[in-house]
């Protein structure tokens, strides 16, 4: 896998390109993440709001959404999942490639 290739995750309204790095997961400045999301148990909530109070994710232009205002490396693809879609997820079923929507999982075992 080349380093320069990009995942997605578009969840709802939201957004967000990815890469692993090395230490975790790379979601890229300009991505968005969902303010609301539909689960009701929210496993990544205190990361999401201490992101806030950071000013990593700052409010969009779309009320529904967050903006991340930079890069921000996260310890898993999972975390950041959870942190796009705010809601528990599984990242490496779904950040899927740019290039052949492959997910992190059939792209890296």
């Amino acid at each position: 896998m080349s380093e320069n290739e990009w995942f997605v995750m578009r969840p709802q309204k939201a957004q967000a390109y990815g890469r692993p790095e090395a230490g975790g997961f790379l979601v890229r400045k300009g991505s968005t993440a969902m303010r609301e999301g539909s689960p009701r148990v929210k496993r990544d909530r205190e990361e999401r709001d201490r992101l806030v109070r950071q000013a990593v994710l700052v409010p969009d232009s779309d009320p529904d959404l967050y903006r991340f205002s930079r890069d921000h490396l996260f310890g898993s693809s999972s975390v950041a999942g959870g942190i796009v879609k705010d809601g528990n997820c599984s990242g490496p079923q779904s950040w899927r490639r740019l290039s052949d929507h492959k997910t992190i999982k059939d792209v890296l075992g």
